[in-house]
C-alpha cells in the first residue's frame, strides 16, 4: 500500500527527519490561509510522473495560487485525480540527494540505496549505490558507510547517516517494501530536509498495524475491477484478457493450468490461488469474483486437497449452482475428502473429472 507524500512525510517526522513546514489542502479557496509566499502546491496521487504531468507549480502570491491550485485538482496524472495538495514554501537548495531502503530479491533482503544526486528517474541513474544489509541486521554503521561512498565528508558523513538510521526505523516499525526521499536536500543553513517522500506499507502485514486501518481502499490504484474487489475481501486476483476464469490452490497447480488452457488454445481470463484451507465462504467468494467479470463464459475449477478439505469447496460449488444455476463450470477437485465431495457435487448435479487434461479441454470447448 502506496502513500501519499503528506502521508509518507508525517512518519518521517515523527521518526526526526526534518520535512518542510507544510499544509494540505482539500480545495482550492484554503490557499487563501497561506502565510507564506512563494510556495510550492503538489499535487497528491500515488503515481509517478507528477512533475513532468504538471502536477508541481510554484506560485508567488494568493491569486497566483488559488488559480493553479484549481488545475492542479482537474489534472489526472494516469488516471488519478488529487483530493488533496500539499503546500509548502519555496526552499533554498543547495544540494540534492537520493536515499531508500527497499528489498532487493538480488540481495534476498532490504538494501540502502542512494545517490549524490536525486531528481527524476534517479533510479536508473549511473550514480546509485548500494550498501546491503546483511540478512536485514542494521547497524548505523551502514548509514555513515553509504555517506562516504556518496563522496561525502565531516559533518555530512553524520548528517546523511543519521538520516538513513531514521530511514530505518521507520521501515521497520510500519512493515514497508520501501521508504524512499527523493530529494534530500541539504538548504541554505546546511540542514538535511526531506523534500519528497515515498512509503510503501507491506499489504500483508496491515493486520499488525492499526495506524493505517481502513485506508487500504484508497490506496489502490491501478486496479482491474475484480483485482480491487479482490484486495477487499482477502483474494488475491490478476486479470488477463481471456474469456476461462480459474481459480485453483497454489501457485504452481494454478500456473501449470493456465499453461494447459494455452496448450489446448484457449486463454484465461485470470489468475486466482484461492490459498491453502480455504473455507466454504472464501471459495463461494472467490467463485463470485471470478465470474463477475463479463468476458468471463465458464468457470475451469482445479483443487487438489491438502490442507484443504474438499467438502468444503464442493458446498461451496453447490452453493454457487444454487444461486447462479445458468453458470458453466467444469471441475477438478481431488485430494481430502474427495469421495465424500464427489457425493456433494453428484447430488447437485456438477459433473466433475480427475483428469486435469480433460477439465482443461471441455472448459475450452465451452468457451468457444
Amino acid at each position: 500500500m502506496r502513500l501519499r507524500e503528506y502521508e509518507a512525510k508525517q512518519l518521517f517526522k515523527e521518526s526526526g527527519i526534518s520535512i518542510p513546514p507544510g499544509m494540505v489542502i482539500k480545495c482550492a479557496e484554503e490557499v487563501f490561509g497561506i502565510k507564506n509566499f512563494p510556495c510550492t502546491l503538489k499535487t497528491q496521487v500515488l503515481t509517478g510522473g507528477r512533475g513532468k504531468a504538471g502536477g508541481i507549480k510554484f506560485a508567488d502570491n494568493a491569486n497566483d495560487a488559488y488559480a493553479k491550485a484549481q488545475d492542479i485538482f482537474k489534472l489526472k496524472v494516469k488516471g488519478d485525480l488529487p483530493t488533496a495538495i500539499l503546500v509548502e514554501p519555496k526552499v533554498t537548495i543547495k544540494k540534492e540527494l537520493y536515499v531508500s531502503i527497499l528489498i532487493d530479491r538480488a540481495y534476498r533482503g532490504p538494501i540502502i540505496m542512494a545517490s549524490a544526486e536525486g531528481g527524476v528517474e534517479i533510479e536508473s541513474s549511473n550514480s546509485i549505490q548500494i550498501v546491503p544489509i546483511p540478512e536485514g541486521n542494521y547497524s548505523s554503521y551502514l548509514g555513515r558507510k553509504m555517506a562516504t561512498q556518496l563522496g561525502l565528508s565531516g559533518a555530512d558523513v553524520l548528517k546523511f547517516g543519521d538520516i538513513v538510521n531514521k530511514l530505518w526505523n521507520v521501515y521497520t516499525k510500519f512493515d514497508c517494501d520501501l521508504v524512499e526521499i527523493n530529494p534530500l536536500i541539504v538548504d541554505g543553513d546546511n540542514n538535511y530536509v526531506a523534500l519528497d517522500g515515498k512509503v510503501t506499507i507491506n499489504e500483508d502485514a496491515l493486520g499488525r498495524q492499526p495506524r493505517f486501518d481502513g485506508m487500504l481502499s484508497e490506496h489502490l490504484t491501478d486496479l482491474g475491477e475484480r483485482e480491487f474487489k479482490g484486495k477487499m475481501c482477502g483474494l488475491n486476483i490478476v486479470e488477463l484478457e481471456g474469456n476461462i476464469g480459474i481459480l485453483c490452490n497454489g501457485a504452481g497447480l494454478t500456473m501449470a493450468t493456465m499453461d494447459l488452457v494455452f496448450h489446448h488454445g484457449g486463454k484465461p481470463s485470470n489468475f486466482l490461488d484461492v490459498g491453502g484451507g480455504a473455507s466454504k465462504d472464501h471459495v463461494a467468494r472467490a467463485l463470485d469474483l471470478v465470474a463477475s467479470s463479463e468476458t468471463v463464459k465458464v468457470l475451469l475449477v482445479n483443487i487438489l486437497g491438502g490442507i484443504t478439505d474438499c467438502v468444503e469447496v464442493a458446498n461451496a460449488l453447490k452453493y454457487y449452482k444454487d444461486i447462479r444455476p445458468e453458470a458453466k463450470m467444469v471441475v477438478r477437485l481431488v485430494g481430502n475428502n474427495e469421495a465424500a465431495a464427489a457425493d456433494v457435487m453428484k447430488a447437485a448435479g456438477i459433473e466433475t473429472t480427475n483428469i486435469l487434461d480433460d477439465a482443461v479441454s471441455k472448459a475450452v470447448a465451452i468457451a468457444g
